[in-house]
Order: structure tokens, then sequence, then C-alpha cells
């Protein structure tokens, strides 16, 4: 967690990005990651071929389900790593064989040091984030991602100029959707739910959860799924970003 000298008052309102899916383009970056480290290290090491492509499959859906684990405390960080591989393996119709967890170990390790260093970002996530930073807005991140892995993610797609702060949930020691989660970033952030909206892709996390701690919430979804709300603004492009009147509510 960093944070910028924020002793210029500033009446605009504060913005609250999310990272992964919404300006990190988390399942680009991710995939190419899995491809590398399934031909490197799993592909040699499983007792029956598969190719990157079904594990990616199945992973996706294990890493999803190990995530909302995480999210509600039933498992730990250091748990989830490794878990998420083994469980993408089962699925992929092993059984438990020699080496399967030191493998998962391997694969979990190998991800966490290649996936941050990715560099794809969604459309016009730069330029937005250039053009609002000029406005004078002043823009924080706030993920449920791991301290140690946001911050490369942050520092190495050339976001960094543009955000003031950047907030993890492991940093902060609540996760979205909880309600603490946003009020304790606030606070860090010398900011009040009256004047601070939260942009992101989960409806659950970034919006229900911004919603319930009092900010105003945008709805980021690129891939326009049905929208779950009607009240919520939501969007399809970050370039749309630059059309808003962020104090309406």
């Amino acid at each position: 967690m960093y944070l910028r000298d924020m002793s210029t008052p500033n009446s605009l309102v504060d913005l609250f990005f999310d990272l992964d899916r919404t300006l990190w383009d988390f399942d680009r970056n991710s995939r190419e990651a899995l491809e590398e480290i399934f031909i490197e290290i799993a592909q040699p090491n499983l007792p029956q071929p598969k190719t990157a492509g079904e594990f990616i499959t199945v992973y996706e859906a294990e890493n999803e389900k190990c995530w909302k684990a995480y999210r509600e405390g039933r498992i730990t960080k250091e748990l989830l790593r490794p878990l998420r591989f083994r469980k993408a393996m089962e699925r992929l119709g092993f059984p438990a064989f020699e080496g399967m967890e030191a493998l998962a170990e391997a694969m979990g390790t190998a991800y966490v040091q290649r996936a941050p260093y990715r560099t794809a970002l969604f459309d016009g996530a730069i330029e937005v984030c250039q053009a609002l930073k000029t406005r004078g807005h002043r823009m924080f991140i706030l993920t449920n991602g791991f301290e140690e892995v946001q911050h490369i993610k942050v520092s190495r797609s050339g976001l960094e100029p543009f955000f003031d702060g950047v907030f993890t949930s492991d940093a902060l020691g609540f996760k979205k959707p909880d309600p603490k989660c946003f009020t304790k970033c606030l606070v860090l952030a010398d900011s009040s739910a009256d004047r601070a909206v939260m942009i992101g892709d989960d409806w659950e996390c970034d919006v229900q959860g911004a919603l319930e701690a009092g900010l105003g919430a945008i709805h980021f979804d690129p891939y326009q799924r049905e929208s779950l709300s009607s009240v919520t603004r939501r969007i399809s492009t970050l370039r749309t970003l630059l059309e808003l009147d962020f104090n309406q509510r």
C-alpha cells in the first residue's frame, strides 16, 4: 500500500478503481502466463497428455471458486496459490499421483512470479487515467489482490503515475465487498463516501460493496452482460468515463 502527498485540498470527486478486469486485463495476462507455465512445468510431469487450452479452461473455473473461498475467509492466500492448480489437475481427470502436490506448488509459485509482470491493459486505460488526472481528480486503486503482486502490476503496466494511492485488501485487513474495506480505505485516502466513486467490474465486490458503504458506484462491464440493476450506472468502455458527471449518484 502506498500514498502520495495529499496535502492539497480538492473539491472534485475522488475516483477509486478496481485493478484486475477493470484496468489491468487479467484474463489476457493470466492466460498468457498459464500457457507458458503449463507447457514448461506441467506438461512434462503429467501422467497423461493434455493441452494448455484444456488446462486453462478448468483452472479458471477452479480459480474463481478458490478466490470466493478466500474472500469469505475459508482459506488463506498461502493455501489458495497451490490449491487452484491441484483442483484444476483433478478436474482434468487426474487422480492423485506422485509429485502432484509438488507440481501444484511449483505452478503456483511460477504463476505469482510471472503473471504480474504482464502489461496488457483494457483499451483506453492510459488515455482515460491521464485525462482524469489532468482534470484534477484524485485517483486510487482499491483491489482484493495480494500486496506483493498488485503493486508490480501497477508499476510495470505504466499506471502508477496516475494514482495517489494503491490499497490492497491484503494490507487493509478487509476484503471487498466488506464495507469496512471501503471505509478504512476512505480514511487512509483522506476522502469520504459522499465524494467518492468506485469503478469496477465485479458486481458484488465493487458495486454492491461500494453502495453499501455509501460510495457512488459505476459498473464496468466490457462484455456487456445483462445489468443486475437499472439504478447503477454501467459502462462497457473506459473512455465512457470521460463523458460522465461523477457527482451524479
